[in-house]
């Protein structure tokens, strides 16, 4: 009889995108969002804007999203992206090794936070070949009311497809309309605790969180052990982040 991880691997496969309820408990969510609290108080003002923290505001003080939270060490995210629940469902779907990449958060605030446009993780991963995904944690219940990721399923099949400079926050490279394939969009409804886990390359983005009720979330993102970085994309990346940068500082 086969398990149940053939079966979440066969529509990973398939889709690019599964959702994998009760992932963490309540103690974990509660656990992660104070820590989100404490990462805020002890890092604030070092934190490199675009970079490593967005604001959804321009007066800077409602935060978006935090990034490269894995160079921050002694907080509980740290030890969460660590367990064996999590990093065995990656390696069964990765069926490799699993490493981590990236931890980041996204806390789009209830009144106003921020849309993410349609884009492909691996534009900005760069990694060959092209077998990584990000576990997705809900931190407060998620659905399309107040802003939860929306998926293109299949599309992790097609490719890369093309990216366009973008000077939204937390959003540098994204897919232009024209540009979107044809294909399903699956828009989950997640509980405090639950993940939505998706390829690499899947196609995904959000809209705007105008509800009134916070939609947080805690992203692990991991790639295969026998892949590598195409340090001449990523490189090309980065000075095209640079270059976003200056010109997003410069409004």
């Amino acid at each position: 009889m086969q398990n149940s991880f053939y079966y979440k691997r066969e529509n990973f496969d398939s889709t690019g995108v599964i959702v994998e309820p009760k992932l963490i408990s309540i103690t974990d969510v509660d656990a992660v969002i104070n820590d989100l609290d404490r990462f805020l108080k002890d890092n604030k003002d070092n934190l490199e804007e675009g970079k490593e923290i967005n604001y959804a505001n321009s007066e800077k003080t409602v935060v978006n999203s935090f990034h490269r939270l894995e160079n921050y060490q002694g907080y509980f995210f740290n030890e969460l992206s660590k367990r064996s629940k999590i990093v065995d469902l990656a390696e069964e779907l990765l069926k490799d090794k699993a490493e981590l990449i990236s931890i980041q958060a996204f806390v789009k605030p209830g009144d106003m936070g921020l849309a993410a446009p349609y884009h492909q993780d691996n534009a900005y991963w760069c990694i060959e070949p092209d077998n990584g995904l990000t576990i997705w944690i809900a931190l407060d219940k998620c659905d399309k009311s107040n802003g939860m990721i929306k998926y293109v399923t299949g599309s992790h099949k097609i490719g890369v497809v093309e990216h366009t400079p973008s000077l939204a926050p937390g959003s540098s490279q994204i897919i232009e309309e024209k540009n979107l394939p044809d294909g399903e969009v699956f828009n989950p409804s997640l509980n405090p605790g639950d993940a939505a886990i998706h390829h690499t390359m899947n196609i995904h983005g959000s809209n705007p969180n105008n509800s009134g009720k916070q939609r947080r979330g805690i992203l692990f993102c991991y790639k295969g052990k026998k892949t590598q970085r195409n340090m001449e994309l990523f490189d090309r990346y980065q000075k095209n982040l640079d270059k976003v940068m200056e010109l997003r500082n410069a409004e």
